[in-house]
């Protein structure tokens, strides 16, 4: 049996605070930079993954992958938490 010649995959992207999905065909062997072309989508500053798992720009996909790019965080998350906590405690406090 021969290899499909196209493949599909879906890509996830940060869009302001929530996340945009597309799905796109490319050619057998393509590779996550191939895919983020196709979207015509300019990125800097991002992690890519499938399925959840860091993978470099050069990496292959196959089909029916979901690769995803993941913005930085822009706050450490304790620190959030921190910050959460002490509204709360602030807010408890001026009842």
């Amino acid at each position: 049996m021969a290899a499909p010649e196209r493949m599909r995959v879906e890509i996830a992207w940060p869009d302001g605070t929530d996340y945009r999905v597309a799905q796109v065909e490319l050619p057998a062997g393509a590779t996550v930079r191939d895919a983020v072309a196709a979207c015509r989508l300019a990125v800097q500053d991002v992690t890519f993954g499938v399925f959840g798992q860091p993978v470099p720009q050069d990496a292959p996909l196959s089909d029916g992958d979901r690769l995803e790019l993941v913005a930085p965080l822009r706050v450490d998350p304790k620190t959030a938490r921190r910050r959460r906590a002490a509204m709360a405690e602030k807010n408890r406090a001026g009842r």
